[in-house]
């Protein structure tokens, strides 16, 4: 469903490519979790897949369809959710953050009201959907930005952290809707710190390192050969390159 194909990307103020020919695809129905240490590239790489930004070289499609050539298409069967998501309306309340964003991806209202449903229970913000953004904790914030990002029943979803500000029960909820994303036959690529997320809701693992693909491998081959040990795996190849 998602193909992605040399890749590059840099940025004058930063010495090097921040993104170096980056290829992988992602199936219909699966869950793939993109890891690294910040300043990998990792929201970089989600901001093209959004088309907040263009790659210098490099393409990629949804459905053999081209970003370039099918933006509108793009991004009306993509859901993001970007890490530290502010660009919530404080003077709104939840529900009308998130009707808002619907009527924008021209949701009808009777499908908007069964997601709605289905989002509050999933995502317990029943008690807050009426109120002001204004007056919501963190976890409450990312909640809702959670929620706007999968309203309009995305093909495509990225989340970029989405456990961020959440408690555990929270968390939680999370990792049920990554699940059961990818039951539905979504594709998500999810990028993540917590180690407990990447592996019981990913059946892949890209990581991410200096802009560059390191790893990209089942869940099963990984754990089995490295447990869930992500740091040793990146340590351990560097070790190998350096001595080539």
């Amino acid at each position: 469903m998602l193909t992605v194909s040399g890749i590059c990307k840099s940025f004058p103020q930063k010495k090097g490519m921040v993104l170096s020919d980056i290829s992988f695809s992602i199936n219909r129905g699966e869950a793939v979790a993109l890891v690294g240490e910040n300043g990998a590239g990792k929201t970089t790489l989600i901001r093209i897949f959004s088309l907040i930004l263009r790659p210098d070289k490099g393409f990629f499609s949804l459905n053999d369809k081209k970003y370039d050539e099918f933006p509108g298409y793009i991004k009306s069967k993509t859901g993001t959710l970007f890490s530290g998501d502010g660009s919530l309306y404080d003077r709104l309340s939840a529900r009308e953050n998130i009707s808002y964003y619907a009527r924008l991806n021209g949701i009808s209202k009777r499908d908007f009201d069964a997601k709605l449903a289905t989002l509050t229970d999933e995502l317990s913000i029943g008690s807050f959907l009426d109120d002001r953004v204004s007056t919501f904790s963190r976890g409450m914030k990312q909640r809702t930005a959670i929620a706007r990002a999968l309203i309009t029943d995305p093909d495509f979803v990225i989340l970029d952290e989405p456990s961020t500000g959440l408690d555990v029960i929270a968390s939680e909820s999370v990792k049920t809707i990554i699940r059961r994303l990818r039951n539905d036959g979504k594709t998500v690529l999810f990028s993540s710190h917590s180690i407990d997320e990447i592996f019981s809701c990913a059946e892949r693992i890209l990581i991410l390192h200096k802009g560059e693909i390191n790893c990209d491998r089942t869940v099963d081959s990984f754990q089995s050969e490295h447990g869930k040990d992500l740091g040793f795996y990146i340590r351990d190849r560097n070790e190998a390159l350096n001595t080539l």
